[in-house]
């Protein structure tokens, strides 16, 4: 057997056995794409972020952080809809993203106050 093929197999071995690992362990490997819970205030007539960028299976939890306004968070789209119904002044509404695409959260007291949300 040639040298360079003597040296070489050692190295596949190796590089075989490390890629057999990653593909036999997806649990480790998915670890840090576990699903997350993003926190959006509503204060100020304003939603802070005003654009999130997310995966399928996160949460939103809307706050909001006004003293004294009242707001009312929506999504009107073709595949779904949401409606948190009135939010006094420090309550929070939760919201699980389970399908991808784009979508406006508008708040249905304050009509320019918008959240951009794009769900892969």
């Amino acid at each position: 057997m040639p040298l360079r093929n003597r040296c070489l197999r050692p190295l596949l071995l190796v590089g075989t056995m490390a890629l057999g690992c990653l593909c036999t362990a997806p649990g480790s490997a998915w670890a840090t794409l576990a699903s997350t819970t993003r926190v959006v205030l509503q204060k100020g007539r304003h939603y802070v972020p005003i654009d999130l960028f997310l995966r399928l299976g996160d949460t939103i939890t809307l706050r909001n952080e006004d003293a004294s306004q009242t707001h009312h968070a929506s999504i009107e789209a073709d595949r779904f809809s949401f409606d948190a119904g009135d939010q006094e002044p420090g309550t929070e509404t939760r919201l699980v993203l389970a399908e991808p695409g784009d979508f406006v959260i508008e708040c249905g007291i304050h009509p320019k106050m918008k959240l951009t949300i794009h769900v892969q």
